[in-house]
């Protein structure tokens, strides 16, 4: 065996020991062992003084103490990379991201661990080389052979970035999903009240509503609009909020009638809405709510949880 060789086999048992916490698992037996013996020896010390027994055991602890860290520090460090590596495209790259969701772990500690791990010599090419690198643009370990990737990293990235946008899409509901729901909330609250006033007016809430969600459905555009923002983050939950309150009777009557009132004074801003956009629909403007701001302030309900007594 030539003297390269030799090097080469020494090098690649280091990494196994390593790997394995082979080393460290040794040297912590040891310490238990050791400090173990030298704990039964300190017992006898007691017979001569209690302080003296308690000084001579403090070092024998101290090392068991230290060996059973050892020893569980190279199971945890061992169970941890035996969990990355079953993860890992070795035949390719793999997005740290991607480890991050699988193992529950931030990015920034995976970008950590994998570090360490190609620190240690863990991944290694046909030759003996280092055999991967993190990307440092696009956060992705990258397997590598001969020098270069074994797969193309921009094409990994298009890859990753294509199946974030689609698990984010999956998760995201539209404007005129969120729409629906509410004029469907509304439409239930209707059935349950018995005033014909406010159910005309509710019913007129739930279409105007409806007839909203099909205009974004029609013009995608709207869907990232500041208005439509708005009336799916402020006016529609503050709006069901107020018929909610009225279906379960939660005010005094004098809040009852100030509430049906707010509710009327609702419905017809939610017809103004639909009304405008109807008009505007051939020009290339976004919904204006601004009605319905002005009926929300009017009534002092802006920022307000609608408590009424």
């Amino acid at each position: 065996m030539n003297m390269d060789s030799y090097e080469k086999q020494k090098e690649l048992k280091k990494i196994r020991n390593k790997r394995t916490g082979r080393t460290k698992k040794i040297w912590g037996t040891i310490l238990v062992v050791f400090g173990i013996l030298n704990l039964m020896d300190s017992v006898y010390m007691f017979n001569t003084s209690f302080l003296e027994g308690l000084r001579s055991c403090i070092l024998p602890l101290a090392l068991v103490c230290l060996g059973v860290w050892m020893v569980k520090s190279a199971r945890t460090n061992v169970a941890k990379w035996d969990n990355y590596e079953a993860l890992i495209n070795q035949n390719g790259n793999t997005p740290l991201k991607e480890l991050s969701r699988k193992t529950g772990k931030s990015v920034d500690q995976v970008r950590k661990d994998v570090q360490e791990m190609i620190n240690n010599g863990f991944f290694r090419d046909e030759n003996g080389n280092v055999g991967a690198y993190i990307h440092g643009e696009y956060d992705i370990l990258v397997m590598m052979r001969n020098g270069y990737p074994k797969e193309p990293v921009e094409q990994t990235a298009k890859e990753q970035a294509q199946a974030e946008a689609a698990e984010e899409m999956d998760g995201k509901v539209t404007a005129e999903e969120e729409t629906e729901l509410f004029a469907e909330a509304i439409e239930k609250a209707a059935a349950e009240v018995k005033d014909p006033d406010v159910v005309e007016s509710l019913k007129s809430i739930e279409s105007s509503v409806k007839k909203i969600g099909r205009i974004v459905k029609r013009k995608p555009e709207l869907e990232e609009s500041e208005s439509i923002r708005q009336l799916r983050e402020i006016y529609l939950p503050k709006t069901l909020e107020l018929v909610n309150k009225l279906r379960r009777e939660e005010a005094g009557p004098d809040a009852m009638l100030e509430i049906k009132g707010i509710l009327n004074t609702c419905a017809v801003a939610y017809g103004n809405i639909v009304e405008k956009v109807y008009k505007r629909e051939d020009e290339d403007t976004l919904i204006d709510i601004e009605v319905l701001k002005q009926t929300f302030e009017r009534e002092g309900l802006l920022g307000s949880d609608f408590d009424f007594e």
